[in-house]
């Protein structure tokens, strides 16, 4: 069984403008065209003038009521709206509002949401030139010792209780 190869060859044509130089006019697609959007769109965030926004004085009834009335949103989500209920915020002078996180996570919860907090706090008190400040507040930790820690932590204060201990054959 012999098998035909119709191929035919057309004529190579070449060009007169080197490929590199060609543009397509019509395409949607192209990552030169899309980086140059994104900086362009980029330049125009940058040259936002936040002094043209609305500066209207809040209160911290204002702030704290937005901040009740976020957290009554977050009901439906108990574990969220626990760890942010006990976050604390306050207002400072040049228009600065302090939170005050009793622990990491709640900062880092605090953070998945921060971006939303922020322009709806903004827009309610109609003031778009808020700073914000952190702090994240450390607290003491009950740590529970066993007796061998207790004893272990005693004979580092006084190394002759060590002594004593196996001089009179102790348990402790």
């Amino acid at each position: 069984m012999k098998v035909e190869n119709n191929l035919t060859s057309k004529p190579i044509v070449k060009s007169g403008i080197p490929l590199g130089n060609q543009t397509k006019k019509g395409s949607f697609l192209s990552i030169k065209g899309s980086l140059h959007t994104a900086s362009q769109k980029e330049e125009k965030v940058a040259n936002l003038d936040f002094s043209e926004r609305d500066k209207d004085d809040f209160t911290e009834d204002q702030v704290k009521s937005f901040w009740n009335t976020y957290l009554e949103t977050l009901k439906n989500q108990p574990v969220l709206y626990s760890v942010l209920n006990t976050t604390q915020c306050s207002v400072k002078p040049n228009h600065t509002i302090f939170f005050e996180f009793p622990s990491n996570s709640a900062y880092d919860e605090f953070e998945h949401l921060r971006e939303d907090i922020f322009q709806k706090l903004k827009k309610e008190v109609n003031n778009y030139s808020i700073n914000f400040k952190y702090q994240i507040k450390e607290t003491q930790r009950t740590i529970l010792l066993t007796d061998k820690d207790k004893y272990e932590k005693m004979v580092k204060e006084n190394p002759l209780l060590e002594k004593l201990r196996n001089d009179f054959r102790l348990d402790f």
